[in-house]
């Protein structure tokens, strides 16, 4: 009897320890499915500086970008015969990480000094040679600044998907501000209707970015059974390294984190999740980055790639930042196989985003050593 009676306090002793086990330590709540794998890619980046310049006349270059940070200066050219971004910088690892995501991307030196006019007006100069050896000088003198300007958040659609530029202290480039690319000067020169700006410096911006384009993830590492924490481990093109890490986790939802492991200006990433039979579906996704927050918000949730779903979906998206609650919206057509899964983009607002459409998705390599599938001929 004693010992029947120890026994069973000791079985009681083993369920209260069970219990008070939060939900994302508890075992039989480990996540051992398939790693929720984002069908799309976004960038968030908070620049402490900003110059943008947009060109009329030059045979290649139709706009210029400068970003400056704690006196580093990397420049985007947009080459107007290829609709690419040209990337350059002083800095090897910045070159890599570019390089990486698939930008063309080179290693240059860059001069960027500041002093001021005799006006008391803040005067940049950049001076660097582009990839065809073309001496470019870039002297930027700030107007006024407007703290909270209208538009606070600038859209801007090419090639590269949809850029949201958040901008709340900007100024115009005012007179003095001049370009010149291989001996030939440029003023800025608007030839938008729009509110849109010719030349123009901004601090503290963000910029947010909706990229086309098909990524390939392998999955490297997941988590075993009985691991009492979840995280996957993925690589992809150009040795890019991803990794998923469980946060939060109940019975119908969890919050998992991504992390970029070579890029070191990547923002926090965070996806909340609703669990649908040991499947996952996107309830919304937040990036962080100095202080400043990006979400987009999902009705219904986004289902995302699982082994053995093959299916269709419509899904509506609202993108907010900061305070601005509605700075992009629109309806996702999701189209789903095994592994690999598809999403077409149509934009509601901004108004000069509902002409584009915009294709992003995912296919994912088991570490089981499955191959890469195909939808409608489309393979990796």
């Amino acid at each position: 009897m004693n010992n029947r009676i120890a026994s069973i306090v000791l079985l009681m002793s083993a369920f209260l320890c069970y219990a008070s086990v939060t939900p994302a330590q508890t075992p039989s709540n480990v996540l051992t499915s398939e790693p929720p794998v984002l069908p799309m890619e976004i960038k968030f980046r908070y620049i402490p500086q900003y110059f943008e310049q947009s060109l009329e006349g030059d045979p290649r270059y139709e706009r210029i970008e400068a970003i400056v940070d704690n006196g580093h200066c990397d420049v985007i050219l947009l080459d107007k015969t290829t609709s690419r971004e040209a990337f350059y910088s002083p800095s090897d690892r910045e070159v890599d990480v570019q390089a990486a995501n698939g930008a063309d991307a080179h290693v240059t030196r860059i001069d960027f000094t500041a002093s001021s006019t005799i006006d008391s007006y803040p005067l940049f100069l950049i001076h660097f040679h582009d990839q065809f050896g073309q001496e470019v000088t870039w002297q930027f003198v700030v107007g006024d600044m407007a703290s909270h300007a209208s538009p606070e958040v600038i859209p801007r659609t090419d090639s590269y998907g949809i850029t949201l530029l958040y901008a709340p202290h900007r100024a115009t480039g005012t007179a003095g501000t001049t370009l010149t690319i291989a001996e030939k000067q440029y003023q800025p020169q608007s030839t938008q209707s729009d509110d849109a700006r010719a030349a123009f410096y901004a601090t503290e911006m963000t910029v947010g970015q909706i990229l086309p384009g098909t990524d390939l993830w392998k999955v490297e590492s997941r988590p075993a059974n009985g691991e009492q924490t979840a995280r996957w481990n993925l690589t992809g093109a150009g040795g890019r390294q991803r990794n998923l890490e469980l946060k939060q986790l109940s019975d119908s939802e969890a919050a998992i984190e991504q992390t970029d492991v070579n890029d070191p200006t990547a923002p926090q990433v965070v996806l909340d999740l609703q669990r649908v039979n040991d499947a996952y579906e996107l309830r919304s996704l937040s990036f962080q980055s100095h202080d400043n927050r990006l979400w987009i918000f999902f009705g219904p949730a986004l289902p995302l790639p699982a082994n053995q779903a093959d299916d269709r979906a419509g899904v509506t998206f609202t993108v907010a930042e900061n305070e601005q609650a509605n700075i992009a919206s629109g309806e996702l057509q999701v189209q789903r196989a095994v592994d690999t899964e598809h999403l077409l983009w149509r934009f509601d607002t901004p108004i000069l985003a509902r002409s584009i459409t915009i294709e992003t998705g995912v296919n994912v390599i088991s570490s089981r050593g499955e191959q890469a599938k195909c939808v409608k001929d489309d393979c990796l």
